[in-house]
């Protein structure tokens, strides 16, 4: 690691302990209790192409191991949630470096005046991979590195009601985007959002007044982005399960990278409740770099629960990099869930982004899932396409289709059952690719707070790039415990 590199990751650390720190001040005597789980996995691979070569596979025997945190906290004037997982990588044939990666998700929100003055902050780590990079879903084995990425922000709001006609919120926020990488594009931004919306005073109808203005600076541009919005949207119920929404206003996108966009932007559509189980939001309009639609769907049943979302975007890498995707607090039901590390890890799909420059592109994302749960069994399907179309020439357009399949069953007391299958599409002016990944495993519990795991792994790419395709066999050991 460069001296660059290790100041980065020192810095994060530091800045994320003192944002813990912030957030973990001591709240009223009447909050809830703690929620902490400490637990340690140590497992051992052996893989038959630890580099995925086409023409040379090489053997390779890995061990990891990974502690993890994850503390919840709720009271009556602040809560925190942090959940931390480093995870220590060691090759014993040397075929690769050996390393330690850190994953981090912790937020957290700060009541510093009662029912006005909040303070919400977060930090994660994480990492990505280039969409066409040469490498496992996991990042163990393969010739491309991950990247490691550093997320940080702080955002002080105050909020006001004016009897039941109206709420008003006025936010600033600021965050930073670090890459360990010397090629990416690190980042900050600053950001001022009111927002004016209905009350309570009638259900009839709601309505929202929103304008926000963000500067964003990335290191390798001489000048800032300035990025305004300003949007106003209206919902009119026109029955207990039929509404109406509307939206219109204007965005201006000043940028450095690429041509300025700026227009108006308008949508309608429409929205069915017919329970409280059950919500489907569909629509379509304009936006000020083109055609615009959404569709959000959830229907949640006795044992499954179904998901469809779809919406089209104006961003950068630096966006994506700011979603939350690590470690969970809720699962696919809606429940708490304990230990979020281990509980409710991120989902198989994890698609990389295809730059980590600070231009703009147009991106479509359609994602859906459905889980069915029963007392033995869980089973989850996930799909997902993910285009992004560049305005300029100097980044390569891509498109992504994945979906997986994720199924346990428990056998016995003792035994519980695990198959996996992740298949991934991807196309870009460079590279075609279709690779699929299969997993079956036994795990044994050895008492209420530890188990034994097994598993062998087969992972194929056919590349239209020769040296593209591989294929790799993998089996494995490993040992949980909960304290």
């Amino acid at each position: 690691m460069s001296s660059n590199k290790f100041h980065r990751a020192f810095v994060f650390q530091a800045q994320a302990i003192a944002v813990f720190g912030l957030l973990s001040v001591p709240v009223s005597s009447d909050a809830g209790e703690w929620i902490i789980s400490p637990a340690i996995a140590i497992d051992h691979l052996w893989t038959d192409n630890s580099l995925l070569s086409s023409e040379d596979p090489q053997n390779e025997s890995i061990t990891r191991v990974r502690p993890s945190l994850s503390v919840y906290k709720e009271g009556a004037r602040g809560n925190v949630d942090f959940n931390y997982a480093p995870e220590y990588r060691y090759y014993w044939e040397e075929t690769q470096a050996n390393e330690t990666i850190h994953l981090l998700r912790t937020s957290g929100n700060l009541e510093v005046m009662e029912n006005h003055l909040f303070v919400d902050a977060w930090a994660t780590s994480d990492q990505t991979q280039l969409s066409s990079s040469r490498s496992s879903p996991d990042g163990l084995t393969g010739t491309s590195e991950a990247i490691d990425y550093y997320t940080m922000g702080v955002s002080p709001y105050y909020t006001t009601r004016f009897g039941n006609t109206s709420v008003l919120e006025a936010r600033y926020s600021a965050d930073t985007v670090n890459y360990d990488n010397d090629e990416a594009v690190d980042s900050k931004s600053q950001s001022v959002d009111v927002v004016l919306g209905s009350g309570t005073y009638t259900v009839s109808h709601a309505w929202e007044l929103a304008a926000s203005h963000t500067v964003e600076d990335f290191s390798s541009n001489p000048e800032d982005n300035k990025i305004s919005r300003f949007r106003g949207e209206y919902i009119q119920q026109l029955s207990r399960r039929w509404a109406l929404a509307f939206a219109a206003g204007y965005e201006d996108f000043q940028l450095v990278l690429g041509d300025d966009v700026d227009g108006e932007l308008w949508s309608a559509g429409i929205i069915f409740t017919p329970s409280n189980r059950t919500r489907l939001a569909l629509g379509g309009g304009e936006r000020a770099f083109g055609d615009d639609y959404y569709l959000d769907f959830q229907h949640q049943g006795a044992f499954t629960v179904w998901r469809m979302n779809f919406h089209r975007d104006y961003i950068s890498a630096r966006d994506e990099a700011t979603a939350e995707t690590l470690f969970q607090r809720q699962d696919e039901f809606g429940n708490l869930v304990r230990d979020a590390v281990l509980d409710n890890p991120p989902p198989m799909i994890a698609n990389g982004v295809s730059t980590l420059s600070a231009e703009y592109y147009e991106m479509d994302h359609l994602s859906g899932s459905v889980t069915f749960r029963s007392t033995r069994t869980q089973l989850t399907l996930r799909a997902s396409l993910i285009k992004r179309d560049y305005p300029t020439d100097s980044n390569v357009d891509t498109r992504d289709v994945s979906t997986s399949v994720a199924f346990s069953r428990v056998i016995s007391r003792t035994f519980t059952g695990i198959a996996r299958v992740l298949w991934d599409d991807h196309e870009d002016e460079v590279q075609n690719y279709r690779q699929w990944a299969a997993l079956l495993g036994v795990n044994y519990r050895l008492g209420p707070d530890s188990m034994i795991t097994t598993s062998v792994t087969h992972l194929e790419r056919d590349s239209d790039v020769e040296l593209g395709s591989y294929d790799e066999n993998r089996a494995g050991v490993g040992f949980v415990t909960t304290f």
